[in-house]
């Protein structure tokens, strides 16, 4: 039986819509694909004293292993941008070679002892301990400390405020 009248344009809007919003769906599910979870924060949280004590005020470690871990740490660094995406394409956002912070350096920031390896960073404050897998480079840019951590294809830069001297 052949549609007639209003029946007909409310299944043509029927089928515009469906087809907009599966357009849609399938252009969100395929932008989630690329987003990147595999890096995990490992350790305990810190845990804070009992009743009768100042709530809040931590005691034991704390560690943790990411690219994330200078953002942890709030009171020696404060980011100020983050851009993360496939390698290839923020290839030209990765500070020159010349401005790279060398191995073996050591940072202070606040509490914060930084230690520049090779291929990974490591950051001590008091008792806790925290850690920037390889591949993780840090540069001294204008913009400010820049941290550059590339894995399985993907790239994180993330640029911290402050400017400390060298020890």
């Amino acid at each position: 039986m052949p549609l007639h009248g209003m029946g007909r344009y409310y299944l043509i809007a029927t089928l515009i819509v469906v087809v907009l919003g599966s357009i849609a769906f399938a252009h969100r599910l395929a932008t989630l694909r690329e987003f990147d979870v595999t890096a995990r924060a490992t350790g305990t949280p810190t845990p804070t004293r009992g009743s009768g004590e100042t709530p809040g005020v931590p005691f034991g470690d704390f560690s943790g292993e990411g690219p994330w871990v200078l953002s942890a740490l709030p009171s020696c660094f404060v980011q100020q941008q983050s851009v993360s995406g496939k390698a290839a394409q923020l290839a030209h956002d990765v500070p020159a070679a010349r401005l790279r912070i060398p191995p073996g350096t050591t940072l202070r920031r606040g509490k914060c002892l930084v230690t520049v390896r090779a291929h990974d960073i490591l950051v001590v404050r008091g008792a806790d301990r925290l850690h920037v897998p390889a591949e993780a480079r840090l540069y001294d840019t204008p913009k400010g400390l820049t941290l550059v951590y590339e894995h399985n294809g993907r790239t994180q830069i993330r640029v911290y405020s402050g400017e400390e001297p060298r020890t």
